[in-house]
């Protein structure tokens, strides 16, 4: 079929096969989409990656705790953690632990696994591109007797807070 249309090509005159030549290109370069313009094929990952990050932020999970990050089998009771996991765990020397973590504020991110990558055993963090800025990650008294009052009014939405004039 190949050789079959190349030999009805070339039996063409010479103006019309440089017609045809060029009408070729044009479609192929009409349709071609170079690699570098490509979305990378670790994009869509990225992007959910990104979201559970931001997620677990919001609802006060431990980066630790993250499916992405930690088998569940290897899982831990980690201080302030609302995962699945950790809201199922009742256990009995918590208490202790808060007592600790009021008495020394740097006994959290003592126990907790070190980490170069960032910031995610600190509660709050100053942006150093916005300085006035405060971020918060993670709140290990969430979720405990401990916790700030209007964090959890924040949080729940159950308890009205009260603004001064």
């Amino acid at each position: 079929m190949k050789d079959d249309l190349k030999k009805n090509i070339s039996l063409l005159p010479l103006e019309i096969q440089k017609k045809i030549y060029i009408l070729s290109w044009r479609g192929f370069w009409r349709e071609f989409v170079p690699i570098t313009a490509q979305i990378p094929s670790w994009y869509n990952r990225k992007i959910m990656i990104e979201n559970m990050i931001y997620k677990g932020r919001l609802n006060n999970i431990h980066f630790l705790h993250l499916p992405f990050n930690t088998l569940e089998e290897n899982k831990t009771w980690i201080m302030g953690c609302q995962c699945s996991f950790c809201n199922k765990i009742k256990y009995k020397y918590k208490r202790k632990y808060y007592n600790k973590l009021i008495n020394n504020e740097n006994y959290f991110i003592d126990t907790m696994p070190h980490s170069d990558t960032g910031n995610y055993n600190k509660e709050y963090y100053a942006d150093s591109k916005i300085p006035y800025m405060i971020q918060y990650y993670y709140d290990p008294f969430c979720g405990s007797a401990y916790e700030d009052y209007d964090k959890y009014a924040i949080r729940t939405n159950k308890v009205k807070l009260e603004f001064e004039n």
